[in-house]
């Protein structure tokens, strides 16, 4: 056996290591770029912190242009019910208008009887037919009539005549002696009468009050 070959073997070990060794390493350029990166990364900025301040104008604007919107959906509600509350007068007195006019349509119904007797009594009078005692019984007519459609609608005569006299629905025009003290203080006679519609005093009588004196 020749004494070189054990030689030859080592170098090629040797050199097949070498050429392992030599992937395995990195290359200037490699090794250049390496350092470069981790250069960076070892420089590069940290973030800033968040700026409360802003976050909370943010949050601030927000909250204020939420409340704007409530704002106007707010007044917007108020104007409608403005515009509704306008509306719903103008129709109650449209209502009202139109009941008031119906209520003198009806009274001046209810008169016109009464008129169209009065005017026949008139034309008889100024023609001379049936005399003074005619006149006075149509005239009469009238009268009972005008007092009836008046209590029709609600409207009370008051006649206080032998009634005490009552200050609160009663106009004394002055005093009249009388003998019966029973009659002291009592209405002896009627100026003119009184109205009362319901609870409600539409004129007073104008009376004379008795007044004993022993």
């Amino acid at each position: 056996m020749s004494t070189h070959e054990p030689n030859e073997q080592n170098s090629g070990t040797n050199a097949a290591a070498e050429e392992v060794e030599a992937t395995l390493e990195p290359t200037g350029a490699e090794a250049g770029e390496d350092s470069a990166q981790a250069g960076q990364k070892e420089t590069r900025p940290e973030p800033p912190p968040p700026d409360y301040r802003e976050i909370r104008i943010q949050t601030l604007e927000r909250a204020l242009a939420d409340r704007e919107t409530t704002l106007h959906s707010y007044i917007r509600a108020h104007k409608k019910a403005e515009q509704d509350f306008d509306a719903y007068k103008a129709r109650l007195e449209r209502d009202r208008e139109r009941e008031l006019v119906a209520a003198k349509a009806k009274f001046v119904e209810r008169l016109l009887d009464v008129d169209d007797n009065l005017e026949r009594t008139i034309s008889a009078a100024k023609q001379g037919t049936g005399g003074l005692n005619a006149l006075v019984t149509g005239l009469d007519m009238v009268h009972r009539q005008f007092v009836e459609r008046l209590g029709e609608l609600g409207l009370e005569r008051v006649d206080p005549i032998g009634r005490p006299f009552d200050p609160n629905s009663m106009e004394a025009l002055g005093v009249v002696a009388v003998n019966d003290p029973a009659k002291n203080d009592t209405v002896v006679l009627t100026m003119r009468t009184g109205y009362r519609l319901g609870e409600r005093e539409i004129r007073p009588a104008l009376v004379q009050v008795g007044r004993f004196y022993s």
